[in-house]
């Protein structure tokens, strides 16, 4: 009876391709704030025990021979070179995490825009089909539908 046929939308195939790559860019935040969190417990690890030896070795307690102070100093001087890689790990990876953050910014204005103008042309079809409904409606009730 109606003239319009079913609602289609010529760009959902975009729209589905919008909607997984900005599920793909969520993903790739998610796995980028969790590295950058363990960068940032691992610095905390290190630089707790950095403080933890260093006041070990100030409190005078163990009798030091100066091979175990060379060692131990060596170690230190290790942890303290990790803590510093650590800190400039966690920079590039605060930059990364802002980046990602980006570009989901990006993927999700692309796929909420291509979903409003489904909304309107949905909103168009189904004023459309109303019309048509209305028009039938009218000639059922006039008697002029054709036979």
């Amino acid at each position: 009876m109606s003239p319009v046929g079913r609602f289609r939308f010529s760009l959902e195939t975009v729209l589905k391709v919008r909607g997984l790559r900005e599920e793909q860019a969520k993903a790739e935040v998610a796995r980028a704030q969790q590295e950058l969190e363990r960068s940032r417990r691992a610095l905390k690890e290190s630089q707790e025990l950095r403080t933890r030896l260093l006041q070990e070795l100030q409190s005078g307690e163990k009798e030091w021979t100066p091979q175990d102070f060379l060692i131990f100093r060596a170690y230190l001087d290790h942890l303290k070179t990790a803590v510093e890689g650590f800190k400039q790990r966690i920079q590039e990876q605060e930059a990364a995490v802002q980046e990602k953050m980006e570009i989901l910014k990006q993927r999700y204005q692309e796929r909420r825009l291509l979903e409003q103008l489904r909304q309107k042309r949905y909103a168009q079809f189904r004023r459309e089909l109303m019309k048509d409904m209305e028009k039938e409606t009218e000639a059922i009730v006039l008697g002029r539908w054709n036979l």
